[in-house]
C-alpha cells in the first residue's frame, strides 16, 4: 500500500525544517527537529535551537468523490540566548528561517494544494525568559484525500 498523503505531508514538513542551517543559506543552525511538542523547559540548552511539529485537529469538507482536508500544524521552536537582545535576535532569525523553509514548496512535495502560514507568536518580550525564547507558527496545509483508504 502507498504511504498516506497526510503522512507524506508531515514528513515533508519535518524534512524541510531539518534543512535550516547556515550552510543552506539560513541564519540559524537548527539542532533538532522532532515530530512532537516540548516546552522550553524540557529542551536542554545544548539542544537549542530546537523545532517541534505538532499536527492539530483537521477539518474535512466532502466534495464529490474527494475530501478536502485542512491540516493545521503547529511549529514550536525554542532558542537559548545569553541576553535579552541575543534571545530576541535568535528568535527573529529562526522565525524568518521557519517562514522561508515552509514557503520553499507550499505543495509539500506535490502532496498538498497549499501551505499557508496563519499566525506567528514569539515570547521575545517576556521578562522571565531566563535566556530561553520560543516561537509558535501555525500553518494550514490543505490537501485532498479520497473517501476510501489512501
Amino acid at each position: 500500500m502507498a504511504t498516506p498523503t497526510r503522512r507524506l505531508i508531515l514528513q515533508d514538513v519535518k524534512t524541510v525544517l531539518e534543512t535550516i542551517t547556515t550552510d543552506n543559506g539560513y541564519k540559524t543552525d537548527v539542532t533538532t527537529v522532532e515530530a512532537l511538542g516540548k516546552s522550553w523547559a524540557t529542551v536542554k540548552s545544548g539542544e537549542k535551537p530546537w523545532v517541534g511539529i505538532v499536527p492539530q485537529r483537521e477539518s474535512l469538507k466532502f466534495e464529490y468523490s474527494n475530501i478536502r482536508v485542512v491540516l493545521p500544524v503547529l511549529i514550536i521552536a525554542h532558542v537559548a540566548g545569553a541576553t535579552q537582545d541575543d534571545r530576541a535576535s535568535k528568535l527573529n532569525d529562526l522565525l524568518d528561517d521557519v517562514i522561508a523553509a515552509i514557503n520553499l514548496d507550499t505543495t509539500r512535495g506535490a502532496n498538498a494544494i497549499s501551505s499557508t502560514i496563519k499566525t506567528v507568536e514569539t515570547d521575545e518580550g517576556a521578562p522571565d525568559g531566563d535566556g530561553d525564547g520560543s516561537i509558535v507558527v501555525l500553518v494550514d496545509i490543505t490537501y485532498f484525500r479520497g473517501v476510501g483508504s489512501t
